[in-house]
């Protein structure tokens, strides 16, 4: 339970396999008509990758310049410096306020020096989204490429929050969308992930990406997941609603907890319970793994906690009962 992974595979059933000995479609032109045809965008306004995580890296790649750098949150996905460090790039993060949310102002006083912004919305490992208002100011006033890491966008959607794809479709030319299949569509052994933006920006992705990025079964079984968005979008309202009790049952044991928008939530143990020692003991007496959370002037002794099936999650409280409350 600590890779926010789904619990529930998506299914994919072949009526019939594509021809191997080919490469693939180098531009994954049917799976992109169908996602953008969902969004009321053109295929040109989107890009294909291995993973959003590609994506990513090919942003830095693209629009880092010389003597320029990468800006960020913290916490926020480790991708992110990841990339900037192997592209040799500056990495500076603006820290969350204490309530975990973005300060639109320290952002924007911070990016003077940066080509890129990289935003997580909903954010991990809070799971909690950057309001619109802070969205647009921050987009409208940066001078770079702000990249929105929608991994959890699903599950924003599920609560009635706009997506950034919006302000891509109002017009922004320094906006790109990140989304992937790898989590509310319960994909993430196929490494599937696309972004959206001008046409300006996605010109350039395509350009300097590998020419077969994305090999031909994970391009036919993104297509069947993505024609099975019903099915997508009722399992995310299962998982949202299954971690109701799984919240309030730590908080039952005297855990803090953090309620987010996502499959995952933050958990703080009760005070003299060590979150590392936690962690450890969950794992060696119970097989149960959460993911510890890096230590921040915001955020300290803090465990993340994806949900899982209805057996796990009974699991996991069980374990946490017989640990606390020995």
């Amino acid at each position: 339970m600590d890779a926010n992974e789904s619990p529930v595979p998506g299914i994919v059933r072949f009526s019939s396999l594509p021809p191997l000995n080919r490469y693939p479609d180098p531009l994954s032109d049917v799976l992109r008509d169908a996602v953008a045809a969902t969004y009321g965008i053109r295929r040109e306004n989107l890009v294909i990758g291995n993973g959003s995580d590609e994506l990513i890296d090919l942003c830095v790649r693209a629009f880092v310049r010389d003597g320029k750098g990468v800006l960020s949150i913290e916490p926020t996905y480790g991708v992110y410096g990841v990339c900037s460090a192997i592209q040799g790039a500056p990495y500076k993060t603006v820290m969350l306020t204490k309530t975990l949310l973005v300060d639109a102002p320290s952002i924007l006083d911070a990016g003077t020096e940066s080509d890129i912004l990289f935003l997580c919305s909903p954010n991990n490992p809070t799971g909690l989204s950057v309001p619109q208002v802070h969205l647009k100011k921050i987009v409208r006033e940066f001078s770079g490429i702000v990249v929105v890491d929608e991994a959890y966008g699903e599950f924003a959607d599920d609560a009635g929050i706009p997506s950034t794809i919006e302000m891509v479709k109002e017009g922004a030319d320094n906006l790109l969308v990140l989304r992937t299949f790898s989590k509310a569509f319960g994909a993430a052994g196929i490494r599937l992930g696309y972004a959206v933006g001008p046409r300006s920006l996605i010109d350039i992705l395509l350009r300097i990406k590998p020419p077969y990025n994305v090999n031909a079964l994970t391009q036919a079984a993104g297509l069947i997941l993505w024609n099975k968005r019903k099915t997508m979008k009722e399992r995310v309202a299962r998982l949202r609603k299954s971690k109701i009790p799984l919240m309030q049952a730590c908080d039952d044991l005297g855990c803090a907890v953090i309620p987010s928008l996502t499959n995952f939530f933050l958990m703080q143990p009760p005070e003299g319970w060590n979150a590392d020692d936690l962690l450890r003991r969950l794992r060696d007496e119970y097989r149960i793994v959460l993911r510890r959370i890096k230590d921040t002037p915001v955020l300290v002794n803090a465990l993340r906690i994806t949900v899982g099936t209805d057996e796990q999650n009974r699991m996991l409280i069980s374990a946490l009962s017989s640990l606390l409350f020995p």
